[in-house]
């Protein structure tokens, strides 16, 4: 049996479908300013399709717009460090003040 005959056409029409209908100025400048869910949320209600194939779409994007994906990437590492240094900042000051507390 030829290799080709093993691909599914059901999911080739799926990948194009992904790319049909190209992201709309609001939601790649979503994108841009790192708003992922906006993205998303635009996405879904400018083509009136589900979550799963909006975030396809924005997804299929991000992978043909490597520049933007790096920096979105990078805006969730300082995210999560500056969440951790908060963290960390709560927690030595609370024991700071228990210790003057007590």
């Amino acid at each position: 049996m030829p290799s080709s005959s093993l691909h599914s056409p059901i999911a080739e029409t799926a990948q194009q479908s992904l790319f049909d209908h190209p992201l709309s100025e609001a939601a790649v400048a979503a994108l841009w300013r790192g708003q992922v869910i906006d993205a998303v949320t635009l996405v879904r209600k400018e083509q009136h399709i589900d979550l799963k194939e909006a975030k396809a779409s924005v997804e299929a994007y991000l992978c043909s717009q490597p520049d933007l994906r790096r920096r979105i990437e990078q805006d969730l590492a300082d995210a999560r460090a500056g969440l951790l240094r908060w963290a960390l900042f709560s927690l030595i000051g609370g024991a700071g003040l228990l210790y003057f507390l007590t």
